[in-house]
């Protein structure tokens, strides 16, 4: 009972999750209520409160899977011959890849001034965080392998990671047009420049 119970749950919440999506595309994050978000996806306001607190822990709710995933293919992909540059920018590149899938350009052109300072950008902060530990990781492991000089401190390269990541993805997801190939390019030079200071040989 207790699983069909957890799994009612967890099928509430898919729900009210993509109902919230269906909305936020319609009439943009701001315009969106959480009577309009609980309505749509069958349930009381309090339901919706109850599950997510409000709109925004909502939106980081969205935007941490297409993270969840890429850092789970990222991860699955590393063994003794990756390279620390391939490997960090195969993980920006499968984030870019499922954020770029998972809201359009008009959305990520609402919330782009808001990712970075006040209650929303607060809102992120587990969401970053993940990203940091996840870059972390897979500094550490070059390190083991001896790809990565002892010296580098692990922490501050892996938080510059997600913060300049952050940074180029918000002004490529704002194009009228994403040049991902251009993107690509940029993100290789930029992390090729931070690990230059960290690889040995």
């Amino acid at each position: 009972m207790t699983g069909l119970r957890e799994r009612q749950k967890e099928q509430r919440r898919q729900n009210i999750v993509e109902a919230a999506l269906a909305l936020f595309k319609a009439n943009g994050f701001g315009a969106t209520t959480l009577d309009q978000i609980a309505k749509q996806a069958g349930v009381s306001s309090p339901t919706v409160v109850n599950y997510f607190g409000g709109k925004q822990e909502i939106l980081v709710a969205l935007l941490k899977a297409p993270d969840e995933q890429a850092m789970g293919e990222a991860r699955a992909n590393l063994d003794e011959n990756s390279d620390p540059l391939d490997a960090l920018c195969e993980l920006e590149g499968l984030m870019t890849r499922y954020q770029l899938r998972a809201m359009p350009t008009s959305l990520w052109r609402e919330l782009a001034p808001f990712l970075f300072t006040g209650e929303l950008s607060q809102a992120f902060q587990p969401w970053n965080a993940a990203v940091v530990e996840e870059a972390k990781a897979l500094l550490v492991h070059f390190q083991k392998l001896g790809k990565v000089r002892e010296s580098v401190d692990i922490d501050v390269a892996a938080t510059l990671f997600n913060q300049y990541a952050n940074l180029a993805f918000i002004r490529l997801a704002t194009e009228s047009v994403p040049d991902r190939e251009a993107h690509a390019t940029h993100m290789r030079s930029v992390l090729g420049l931070m690990c230059h200071g960290m690889l040995t040989g």
